[in-house]
């Protein structure tokens, strides 16, 4: 157990001269937008755990000193990005995917199957499972793009346009009873975490937080699938932002 403290003490210690190393460096030249003789390091701007000198002491003291550290790291998070706006960036983010998909403009974005050929009558499952809606065959362009072979078909259906294959892998890992707009919404933002967005977009990075979850959703900027419709990142960081979205 000493040593094991031990050697957290070096390697902490160890990474802030590192931190320390890199940002006293002195770039000659004014980094892009940035200040003269400042270096542009933006992997260590997140770097918010720097302890102070190690006290003296046996391996209690220590070990208080680096619980206390951790301590003032996890305050400084949370004064930095107060729950409350990591749930209002998830919940803005949510808003600019629905609406990217087309579904925020139906009268009920929850009801809306891929390409408004339906309309969700049973919330008790996803439409597909009950049988209620077959989904839509793509075209041979669309299958493609989505690595399927022609004549693939669409189930995505409800607000975030969740294909029934994902919805059966998420139902039973999430404990969805069904596919009511919050269990949509649940799935929704398993999807962003499974992808590394979530973590993202909880700190304001929409920039970061589309380039993770593209891949789950064709229509975020970027996403390039072949016959897919996409939106700009200047209209969905709009939206975002009017939802009550905020950046970092």
């Amino acid at each position: 157990m000493k040593r094991a403290l031990v050697a957290l003490v070096l390697l902490l210690g160890g990474g802030v001269a590192f931190a320390a190393t890199r940002r006293a460096a002195a770039s000659p030249e004014p980094a892009q937008g940035g200040a003269p003789g400042v270096l542009d390091w933006p992997a260590l701007d997140a770097w918010t755990f720097v302890p102070g000198p190690a006290p003296a002491g046996g391996i209690d003291t220590i070990t208080a000193w680096i619980q206390a550290n951790v301590l003032e790291t996890q305050q400084k998070e949370v004064t930095m990005n107060p729950p409350t706006t990591r749930a209002a960036n998830v919940a803005a983010l949510l808003d600019a995917i629905g609406w990217a998909e087309g579904t925020a403009n139906q009268p009920d974005p929850y009801r809306v199957c891929y390409a408004y050929s339906h309309t969700i009558q049973s919330f008790a499952d996803h439409p597909y499972s009950l049988g209620e809606w077959p989904g839509v065959v793509l075209t041979a362009e669309q299958c493609r793009g989505a690595g399927l072979n022609p004549g693939c078909r669409s189930t995505a259906a409800g607000k975030f346009q969740i294909t029934v294959t994902t919805w059966r892998r998420l139902k039973p890992k999430l404990g969805l009873v069904d596919f009511s707009p919050a269990s949509q919404e649940r799935a929704a933002i398993e999807l962003l975490r499974e992808r590394g967005a979530l973590a993202r977009i909880e700190r304001g990075d929409l920039a970061g937080a589309v380039a993770a979850a593209r891949s789950e959703w064709a229509s975020l900027p970027g996403a390039n699938y072949a016959g897919q419709g996409m939106r700009s990142m200047g209209d969905l960081q709009a939206r975002y932002l009017n939802a009550g979205g905020s950046l970092a």
